[in-house]
């Protein structure tokens, strides 16, 4: 690469964490002044980068109301169950495929995980100001991102038709990395610093990029410290299906190393089940030493082979969004178990209490065999 790209490159970089790390101009933000004001959090550290304005003001109200209602409904209860039927143990990496910038769920489950990777279909984008738009612009800033809010808390997700019609969206786009931002101070976080990254052939790994132009967003990496610990969310855009992993022999062999780390899936449209999803399927079956799932996971006749199965909810068919012959081997076992634990919190796709299910699967030491439902 000529020395003058190498620069202009370097450059472009430095005038990034610049502006994200407050270091520019007098009146940028840092990354965490950012992150505090798409969750509805004030700045004590940059007071008048607080917006005061009535759009401001209602924007805090609505983020604060829904926040609660999540944490009331959903967060906490999930993370006291969590600490008694998942344990999962402190430090290390959590895989979370077909997750989108869901990093609430992940953190309630597995609150002492070092890292975080997140792995869906939409692009990160860059993270915007709202201080920085025009006032017309802002206050529709603040209208769809309240709108997700209120959904947020209600759902405890969201949407992934919202998340496709933001990415379409050209003239008030949220994008995912604001999201993935208001969750992380939302969950006590100070979010460091946020930079763009892509799979690099030299490591095999996700890296920072030094190209920071909007279409270089498609995937961003959180650095994150609380309580004196730093913790690393990535978020990744991949397709995961068979026919991109196949014609992509770098992003298979990244998929089969995360599949070595616990993993999480939920709200993930039964696309494990399907032949077309068989490699990642595959990839977590042989690999993973923890699979915490809801019933649009991996089939339950696959789950068998990584270990005993401890069910949790009840259920008898799938959403009606759904083929409605998913998981009959799983409403089977859950006909017959005796011993499904307690579920008290809401999961997935909007279910009622009695319809609500995960499945905590460990990996089968050598040389035992598996117990039957």
């Amino acid at each position: 690469m000529p020395r003058s790209l190498r620069c202009h490159r370097y450059l472009v970089l430095i005038g990034l964490f610049l502006a994200l790390s407050g270091a520019g101009s007098a009146g940028a933000r840092t990354a965490d002044s950012l992150a505090r004001a798409y969750a509805g959090l004030p700045d004590p550290q940059q007071p008048t980068s607080n917006d005061v304005s009535e759009a401001g003001a209602a924007y805090r109200k609505t983020v604060d109301q829904s926040w609660m209602a999540y944490r009331n409904s959903i967060g906490q209860p999930a993370a006291n169950w969590a600490a008694k039927h998942v344990a999962a143990p402190a430090g290390g990496t959590v895989f979370y495929p077909f997750g989108g910038p869901d990093l609430v769920t992940v953190a309630q489950l597995f609150p002492a995980a070092e890292r975080y990777v997140l792995v869906a279909m939409q692009p990160a984008q860059p993270p915007v100001d709202p201080l920085q738009l025009s006032e017309t612009a802002r206050q529709n800033f603040y209208r769809k991102f309240s709108g997700e809010w209120r959904k947020f808390g209600r759902l405890g997700f969201f949407r992934t038709n919202d998340l496709d019609a933001d990415a379409r969206d050209k003239q008030v786009r949220i994008g995912l990395t604001p999201i993935l931002m208001a969750f992380a101070a939302r969950l006590g976080y100070a979010v460091i610093e946020v930079s763009p990254i892509a799979l690099s052939p030299e490591t095999g790994e996700f890296e920072p990029l030094v190209n920071a132009r909007t279409e270089a967003w498609n995937a961003v990496r959180l650095t994150l410290s609380r309580a004196g610990k730093t913790v690393r969310v990535d978020y990744v855009r991949m397709d995961l299906s068979n026919s991109y992993l196949e014609s992509h022999e770098l992003s298979r062999v990244w998929i089969t190393r995360m599949a070595r780390h616990p993993v999480l899936l939920k709200a993930a449209s039964h696309l494990p089940q399907n032949a077309a999803f068989s490699i990642i399927r595959d990839a977590l079956v042989t690999n993973t030493p923890l699979l915490v799932q809801d019933e649009t996971g991996v089939d339950y006749r696959e789950l068998g082979k990584i270990g005993d199965v401890a069910l949790y909810g009840h259920f008898e068919r799938p959403h009606p969004l759904f083929n409605p012959k998913s998981q009959q081997s799983l409403a089977a076992a859950y006909r017959v178990s005796k011993a499904s634990g307690e579920l008290p919190f809401s999961f997935s796709y909007q279910k009622g209490s009695n319809q609500r299910c995960l499945q905590v699967v460990r990996r089968r030491a050598v040389g035992t065999t598996a117990q039957a439902y």
